[in-house]
């Protein structure tokens, strides 16, 4: 292929990837990278969205039931592979979605569960 290009690659598998005229504002790197999942609340009737986030399970219930990022990596200026550093949660209300870090150390490498499904009695 001709050009630059973005590549998302999962484990050794590359999976996808997009031109970089696409990304003009970054360049030929980024400052910042974000993974998670976010919604839409428009608050309709009052109420909390009722939409999951992931699989509509608490990070707190685990593999299995909530969703999950592992073997986070990024890539270097010197095509070196790297763990994320200066990684830091971001919520806005954990009664409706969380996350919880996951433990360090395993073959998941950096990793962390998410999720959550919105609409519940503490999340009215």
């Amino acid at each position: 292929m001709d050009g630059d290009y973005w590549w998302l690659q999962i484990n050794k598998e590359l999976v996808g990837y997009w031109p970089a005229k696409l990304f003009s504002s970054l360049g030929k790197g980024a400052t910042e990278v974000l993974w998670g999942g976010e919604i839409v609340n428009e608050k309709t009737g009052g109420k909390h969205t009722s939409t999951d986030m992931g699989s509509g399970h608490f990070a707190d219930e685990g593999h299995r039931k909530a969703s999950y990022f592992r073997n986070i990596m990024t890539v270097d200026k010197t095509n070196t592979l790297r763990e994320p550093q200066g990684v830091y949660p971001t919520i806005t209300n954990d009664n409706c979605y969380n996350i919880k870090e996951g433990r360090n150390g395993t073959s998941w490498g950096f990793n962390f569960f998410y999720g959550g499904p919105g609409l519940n009695a503490k999340c009215p």
